[in-house]
């Protein structure tokens, strides 16, 4: 039996999936991660080939196996049912699946909140278009009212009294009244335009410095733990930086300090270098949500809460003394996880990335291995096997029987004895296919024995899985036939002598 890479102490293999229908978040996961430049993996070397069945020659890894690219009898739910049955070491695979889902969900969340800085500036955009468009309609209406209402009083002053001009006084010029209404309205159209401006610079700078960037797994952590800057003199810009800090309520006092330091040292010069982190980005676009009546959580199916919420489920099922599903990695790295979790509060992806690191080892260098020589290397399962052995050993009694009998009744016409070929060959058949666990039969019409299907029989779509298996078939088989053959003619061919009493 395979050695197991879990200790007998941790014991327990009890596993949240019980179907492949289970694994659909994960598909889904992955699913999305794919549509990206890349996942976090710990073999970066794997991640370069691109693994194509119908034109590499080799096994796959067993990245591609976690990342869905390979086919039956070495897809990833043959491999999930593999580590739950025989390795023992389901919580490994668990732990991989929830990190990947994790990371998925921390992606959305970044996407999201890019994807509504951009609506909203649009729909800025858009406003302020129309603003402008119902500014100069105004002006317009109110400069023909304006005059049609003073030729309209010069020619009632004509009628009523014809005007008198005297020479010594000259003509004094139209008095015109100051409307504070309209004074008010370009204040606030001013403070409007300011703020939309100031808007539009943070934007611009936080698209062109990539910090809403979900494809670089490092700079999406960064982001999350609040550690990127941007860099600008624009003073607009600086002073909606320093707005968003004052109104962000969830800000971590210790980044606090770091951008307090990072904005002393920068007055110094024309620039200022500014942190910027999840809750301030939350609260720029909560400022356009307060014009509508609504909150972020109602606009955005992914919050914050959730990635923490995340990242403490993790953390219970895997890494605290009383979880069912603890995994097997050493103090330290679970000290680590533990302390960046519950004492600095962390939720993004690279908190795990040492552990994920360890557990991705831990299964290539024990469980992968004798997962392909479990199913890659046959098609023949242990409980199978057992069953095959036992009706051999009913076949063999059956063909001795038959030979031993034929050759003391002295049975004529001697060919006759030739039907022993049927029960040696049924012997030799069902003993050397549990035996080598490959059955002939089965390979050639292109199934294996799976205990991961409901069937018991799966497919073999794996190309380079199926070649081999028919070679090791094509030797199983005539060794088969050898044998088969050898037993017949020794009891075919052997004198007969009728025992008599």
């Amino acid at each position: 039996m395979a050695d197991h890479i879990n200790d007998p102490e941790a014991g327990n293999n009890k596993s949240r999936l019980e179907n492949v229908s289970d694994l659909e978040d994960y598909y889904n996961a992955l699913n999305e991660l794919e549509k990206q430049t890349g996942i976090p993996s710990p073999t970066t070397e794997n991640t370069n080939i691109q693994y194509d069945p119908l034109v590499m020659d080799r096994w796959p890894t067993l990245f591609e196996i976690l990342n869905k690219k390979t086919q039956s009898p070495l897809d990833l739910w043959s491999f999930y049912t593999y580590m739950r049955d025989e390795e023992n070491a389901i919580n490994y695979l668990d732990f991989w699946i929830d990190t990947v889902q994790h990371i998925n969900l921390c992606k959305e969340y970044v996407r999201g909140l890019r994807n509504s800085l951009a609506f909203n500036n649009k729909v800025k955009e858009i406003e302020k278009a129309d603003n402008i468009l119902n500014t100069i309609r105004n002006n317009t209406m109110n400069n023909i009212n304006s005059e049609s209402s003073i030729n309209l009083h010069d020619s009632t002053e004509n009628f009523i009294s014809p005007p008198t001009i005297e020479p010594s006084l000259g003509v004094n010029p139209p008095h015109k009244s100051f409307n504070f209404d309209s004074a008010e309205s370009n204040r606030n159209s001013q403070n409007s335009s300011r703020n939309s401006r100031s808007s539009s610079i943070l934007l611009d700078l936080l698209m062109k410095n990539n910090l809403l960037e979900e494809q670089d797994p490092h700079r999406l952590s960064m982001f999350l733990r609040g550690e990127s800057a941007i860099r600008t003199s624009d003073p607009l810009a600086n002073a909606k930086i320093n707005e968003l800090r004052r109104k962000s309520q969830s800000f971590v006092q210790s980044s606090s300090a770091v951008n307090l330091a990072a904005t002393t040292e920068a007055d110094k010069s024309s620039f200022r270098v500014s942190k910027i982190n999840p809750e301030m980005v939350e609260t720029f676009i909560q400022f356009d949500l307060d014009e509508k009546n609504r909150s972020f959580e109602e606009t955005h199916h992914i919050s914050r809460q959730a990635l923490r919420n995340s990242t403490k489920q993790i953390l219970d099922t895997y890494f605290m003394p009383y979880a069912e599903n603890q995994i097997d990695i050493p103090p330290d790295m679970i000290q680590k996880v533990r302390y960046a979790l519950e004492r600095q509060g962390r939720d993004d992806p690279e908190v795990f990335d040492e552990a994920r690191e360890y557990v991705f080892k831990k299964m290539e260098l024990t469980a992968y291995p004798n997962f392909l020589r479990n199913n890659a290397l046959k098609n023949v399962t242990k409980k199978s096997a057992l069953i095959r052995l036992l009706i051999s050993m009913t076949c063999a009694l059956g063909a001795f029987w038959t030979g031993y009998t034929l050759i003391f009744m002295n049975y004529q016409p001697k060919p006759t004895r030739a039907v022993v070929v049927i029960p040696f060959f049924f012997m030799s058949y069902f003993f050397f296919s549990a035996f080598y666990r490959i059955d002939p039969f089965l390979c050639y019409i292109g199934y294996c024995e799976s205990t991961a299907s409901d069937g018991g029989l799966a497919p073999l779509k794996e190309p380079y899985v199926k070649k081999l298996l028919r070679k090791r078939s094509l030797f199983v088989l005539i060794v088969i036939c050898s044998v088969a053959a050898a037993f017949s003619v020794v009891f075919a061919l052997v004198p007969g002598k009728r025992l008599t009493h």
